[in-house]
């Protein structure tokens, strides 16, 4: 799937672009965007150079969605269920079991997180920038900067 989105921020050899709601996305799903949301953010392979303010042209793989899922949803249950079913076979008391439930979320989520740093986001198939097709201009800039000051 292809895309266009505006790189917001740029770190090594990573750029975060922010890919905006379209007509086609009430249907689609594969990007993980939820009908309320306006925009989805990614982390894309930033081979071609783009910097901060260029719209972009992004391929977004067709199987990140379920393979992300995965990840965010599902890997820190396993920690949570873990202590839960603990807590229930040694028939410790009910309020007990919903603690060790909420802190083993707790600690799938911080897992997570940390091996998605250390991984550099790369649990599957990384979007990757295509083409700039549009760049911003000091004038450009220049321009927002004054409307901003004259609101």
């Amino acid at each position: 799937m292809t895309e266009q989105g505006v790189v917001l921020s740029v770190k090594d050899e990573f750029a975060k672009v922010r890919v905006g709601r379209n007509s086609a996305c009430a249907s689609c799903g594969k990007c993980g965007m939820t009908e309320k949301q306006k925009h989805v953010d990614f982390f894309a392979s930033n081979d071609i150079g783009a910097a901060v303010g260029d719209t972009v042209s992004i391929e977004i793989p067709e199987t990140n969605s379920a393979k992300f899922a995965f990840v965010a949803y599902c890997l820190p249950l396993i920690p949570a269920l873990a202590l839960l079913f603990l807590s229930i076979g040694l028939k410790w008391a009910d309020w007990l079991s919903v603690i060790l439930f909420i802190v083993g979320l707790a600690v799938g989520f911080t897992i997570v997180a940390v091996v998605d740093k250390l991984r550099k986001h790369k649990w599957m198939e990384t979007p990757q920038i295509l083409a700039v097709v549009g760049r911003k201009t000091v004038e450009q800039d220049k321009t927002e900067q004054g409307e901003q000051n004259n609101e």
